[in-house]
């Protein structure tokens, strides 16, 4: 029944100058962050018109973020402290891994801010010497295994915590055309501000801490929001099109975050 509204749709725009419009949703997307599900609520108006010969289809979509916006708290809890303390070391052999404990999720005229509390803890990784001993492997040749030596090569990294840091902090989250056709995440500069008095963090370990945090943050939105499947609601009839990204924001209505993105396609009736 939809499919042939939208195709009733498309042939008013094409035999009249005056614009077509439908209205779709609000759709449900379910999103998952780390167990948490999160439910994106989008709508979308669709304008068909036809000027000289050719359909012209501008496309509005809103995402409503207020799901992810009350359980964004839970999210925080979900992101947990670095597993391996001395993944990121800096020229010092300093690794800075972030814990986050509590954050928020508010619209900012065209960006989202994410303010977050948490703790940073500095590690001393140093390597031993090189050790190695010869393994046996298992190896397929044609039709036969046979064990063959393999020479094992290692070195045992020796952890120390030199101190642990509260912080609090913001990142500003934009939402970007990533290239004419699709929309991404993008995070700001972060803004990281140490309490207490002792301070424990070298530049570079701080760098490092900026880095691990935008990497959480970016890859729990990027779960959360999803941009590509806000485009994935639109009806398949408009999907075929070769629509490009006019705009893209992030705006507040009434408190709830909104994702907006605004598309739009120029064909000749022939084409479609």
């Amino acid at each position: 029944m939809r499919a042939l509204f939208l195709s009733a749709l498309l042939v008013a725009g094409l035999l009249s100058e005056a614009a077509a419009q439908v209205v779709v949703g609000p759709i449900a997307v379910i999103n998952n962050v780390n167990g948490i599900p999160i439910t994106v609520s989008t709508t979308s108006w669709i304008t068909v018109s036809s000027i000289d010969n050719e359909i012209t289809v501008d496309v509005r979509i809103l995402a409503d973020l207020i799901d992810l916006q009350r359980k964004f708290p839970n999210v925080v809890d979900t992101l947990g402290l670095a597993t391996d303390k001395c993944a990121a070391r800096s020229a010092d052999a300093r690794s800075a891994a972030v814990s986050l404990k509590s954050g928020s999720l508010w619209p900012v005229d065209d960006r989202l801010m994410m303010t977050i509390r948490g703790q940073v803890d500095t590690w001393s990784c140093i390597a031993g010497s090189s050790k190695s001993r010869i393994e046996w492997k298992n190896k397929k040749f044609a039709f036969i295994k046979i064990k063959v030596p393999v020479n094992h090569t290692w070195r045992t990294v020796t952890k120390k915590n030199d101190g642990t840091q509260l912080f609090r902090g913001s990142l500003p989250i934009q939402l970007v055309k990533k290239d004419g056709a699709n929309v991404a995440l993008k995070i700001a500069e972060t803004d990281i501000k140490l309490e207490g008095q002792d301070g424990v963090l070298t530049n570079a370990s701080l760098n490092l801490a900026k880095v691990d945090l935008n990497r959480k943050a970016y890859n729990a939105l990027q779960s959360a929001i999803d941009p590509a499947k806000l485009k994935a609601i639109l009806p398949k009839e408009f999907q075929k099109m070769n629509m490009t990204v006019v705009s893209t924001r992030f705006r507040s209505y009434g408190g709830h975050a909104i994702a907006e993105i605004n598309l739009a396609a120029v064909s000749a009736p022939n084409t479609q």
